[in-house]
């Protein structure tokens, strides 16, 4: 799994405009949104309690959770990698989601199978056009957009290249169990993104907010 630069551009792109507004702030009690001025979409908030920290969103809902540190903020800002989320920590400490942080992934799904086939092509000429055929388009038999679907087409996928015969020839899918199929959500992504962002002007504000008044 990689650091998916694709999602952090999105999540710069969605939240260019935003503003944080703090409806709530008492020692670790905190209720922060952030939302763009003019009205845009993408609007998300951050709560913290001891031991607690909630993004809710329209991305959707994430509820981690942490012993003994009580304060969420200094958890996730020490555990980030260079300003970067950290997918796999804080995903340990996930206690309630509205999707799962981690699910089937078409594209890696697809990453494999067209390996496969490229390697195949050399012996079983239009094997990839024949796969293209099976699972894509409104006519196809099958589809991909689940593991039990993706699943069900690879093992239903078979091939006999024009003017061949007997099953020498017949390209049949492989087996696919040492497959890793799944991948993080990218809403969980974009979360993550945002509550690194989030804390990031969270804090700016406390510094700013602390040298009001000096010399």
């Amino acid at each position: 799994m990689s650091d998916y630069p694709e999602i952090a551009a999105r999540f710069a792109r969605d939240t260019a405009g935003h503003a944080m507004t703090v409806l709530f702030e008492q020692g670790l009690y905190r209720h922060l949104r952030f939302e763009a001025t003019d009205g845009r979409g993408y609007r998300f908030d951050l709560h913290t309690s001891p031991n607690r920290l909630m993004f809710h969103g329209e991305v959707g809902t994430y509820v981690f959770s942490v012993w003994p540190t009580a304060d969420l903020f200094k958890v996730f800002s020490e555990s980030s990698v260079s300003d970067r989320p950290n997918f796999g920590y804080w995903n340990e400490k996930l206690v309630a989601w509205s999707e799962p942080a981690i699910q089937f992934s078409t594209e890696r799904f697809d990453e494999h199978v067209a390996k496969e086939l490229a390697q195949a092509e050399e012996h079983f000429p239009g094997v990839t056009a024949a796969w293209c055929e099976h699972t894509e388009g409104f006519m196809a038999a099958y589809s991909t957009d689940s593991k039990e679907t993706a699943r069900e087409a690879l093992a239903a996928f078979e091939y006999l290249p024009d003017g061949q015969w007997g099953e020498a020839w017949r390209f049949l899918a492989p087996y696919t169990s040492e497959w890793q199929l799944d991948d993080y959500d990218w809403r969980y992504l974009w979360a993550c993104h945002a509550i690194v962002w989030g804390i990031g002007l969270s804090r700016l504000a406390e510094g700013a907010a602390g040298g009001e008044g000096r010399d």
